[in-house]
């Protein structure tokens, strides 16, 4: 039996469900920001970034596939402290993502800022294919995200939510008491110091 002559994945119905996909997507979707990593320093033999940072921020409508909770596994406490372990599973249209970012897909690596929760989350994996060539073509990208663990990242998007709060939230803390000596300034938060 042959397919629907009516229906043979022609320009005009691509059309109509990109349109759909976007439309859907802006109306139930919320504004967050895409971040996109820029590696400093690659480990060519382990295949990782040593070092990486954050120059820019993109502002995207994205779904949240999950309206009920973060997805993952539930936290727990381990010998290493709290293991918080929310997964978001968001989906976006490709041509906006496209329009917005200069970028044809999103990377793993990359950063979700979410501002209903205040927090970044970094993309994990990037579905191309689900679902599965609608009417011959791609309209969407689905990506699962887990909450960005904060590692010395350096963060210069120019957005003071971003540079400053998360960045200075989540450093690592060092106090240090030096001698009493006149020469001796006091240093305020966020300032470098070497020695």
């Amino acid at each position: 039996m042959a397919t629907n002559i009516y229906f043979q994945n022609s320009i005009p119905d691509q059309n109509l469900l990109n349109e759909i996909n976007r439309e859907v997507i802006q109306q139930a979707g919320i504004d967050v920001m895409y971040i996109p990593r820029t590696i400093v320093k690659e480990d060519l033999v382990m295949n990782e970034d040593v070092l990486s940072q954050f120059n820019t921020a993109y502002e995207i409508e994205m779904y949240v596939k999950s309206s009920d909770n973060f997805g993952g596994p539930d936290d727990a406490i381990s010998r290493f402290g709290l293991d918080i372990s929310d997964e978001l599973i968001l989906v976006v249209h490709a041509e906006s993502f496209k329009f917005a970012t200069n970028n044809t897909t999103p990377l793993e690596g990359d950063l979700i800022y979410f501002p209903l929760v205040k927090k970044l989350f970094e993309i994990k994996f990037v579905e191309h294919e689900n679902p599965f060539y609608q009417l011959g073509k791609l309209f969407v990208f689905k990506m699962s995200c887990d909450l960005f663990e904060y590692s010395g990242e350096k963060f210069d998007t120019e957005i003071d939510v971003l540079d400053t709060s998360i960045e200075l939230a989540q450093a690592a803390a060092l106090e240090l008491t030096l001698a009493d000596t006149p020469t001796l300034r006091d240093f305020v938060q966020g300032e470098s110091v070497s020695q």
